[in-house]
């Protein structure tokens, strides 16, 4: 996860090199070069390439697509870290629907440490000014996130991640290109830096993509989705010294409590079990 997090985090800054590029063209070639690299990396493997899970496979795409194309729409709009930030409510979805639909177990400090997540996220977004429109859309982008990876974790074990990487750009292919189709007229034929940094973007959305596929193959949801949010660190880096963005105190305290409870979830289990150990000695005491 701490892989994945840092090529996305280039993959993000690649995009925010190029706000006159329109989301679906970057979402074609973004998709392009991932669907080349994966086909070729699984018929190098000899691995057949249109797996057994179909139905999770495909909503693995469609929901990853969706997501793309909101988050990317945040990405363009907000400064690099209020766009990471609010996309950060994923891991909050992907417990919900974990716990729903996977019945996986929640503890009573992850739900508290995801209150407490939640808590900075919106401090960010009061804080910050962002557009209720370009909020609700990074909203509607943390639901699809949570969505897609919930799929990944129906297929732990009986799919080739490389397989389940391959079908997120085999999906979304079709999608755009029947927009780019249908709409003409808005393709912005790319110049310079711009075609290094459209490569670029599925070059490390190729290396994200398989090593948060491999994560949540390997342990549960709630614990896995957590990690990811080290990604704001990159974000503000990022922000300041490629961007010249500027964050508020108000700003950085609302990152600082979304960090605090990153740390609270990834230690819920330790934590469980010094409550638990103090509840017996005070119960000792007592008695």
């Amino acid at each position: 996860m701490l892989i994945a997090g840092f090529s996305f985090a280039w993959m993000n800054a690649c995009v925010k090199f190029m706000p006159h590029i329109p989301i679906f063209e970057i979402i074609l070639f973004r998709a392009g070069v991932t669907f080349i690299i994966s086909y070729l990396i699984l018929k190098k493997k000899k691995v057949y390439p249109w797996g057994v899970n179909h139905k999770f496979l495909i909503a693995r795409g469609i929901f990853g697509a969706f997501g793309l194309i909101c988050y990317l729409y945040t990405m363009q709009k907000m400064p690099l870290a209020s766009a990471i930030i609010i996309h950060y409510l994923s891991p909050i979805f992907t417990t919900l629907i974990a716990l729903m639909f996977l019945g996986e177990r929640v503890r009573l400090i992850q739900w508290l440490s995801f209150i407490v997540s939640f808590v900075g996220v919106i401090m960010v977004k009061g804080f910050s000014n962002v557009d209720t429109f370009d909020f609700m859309m990074g909203i509607a982008g943390a639901v699809f996130t949570g969505l897609a990876y919930n799929a990944i974790r129906n297929m732990s074990g009986k799919e080739d991640a490389d397989v389940i990487i391959f079908f997120q750009p085999l999906v979304a292919l079709p999608l755009v290109l029947l927009y780019a189709i249908v709409f003409p007229s808005q393709f912005v034929v790319p110049k310079g830096m711009d075609w290094f940094y459209l490569i670029a973007t599925g070059v490390f959305t190729q290396i994200g993509q398989y090593f948060i596929t491999r994560a949540y193959q390997a342990d549960t949801a709630a614990r896995i989705s957590s990690i990811s949010y080290v990604g704001i660190i990159w974000a503000v880096l990022m922000g300041k010294f490629l961007f010249n963005d500027t964050y508020t105190i108000a700003v950085l305290f609302g990152m600082l409590v979304v960090l605090s409870g990153i740390v609270l979830n990834l230690n819920a289990l330790k934590f469980t079990k010094q409550l638990h150990t103090l509840k017996e000695y005070l119960l000792g005491s007592n008695s």
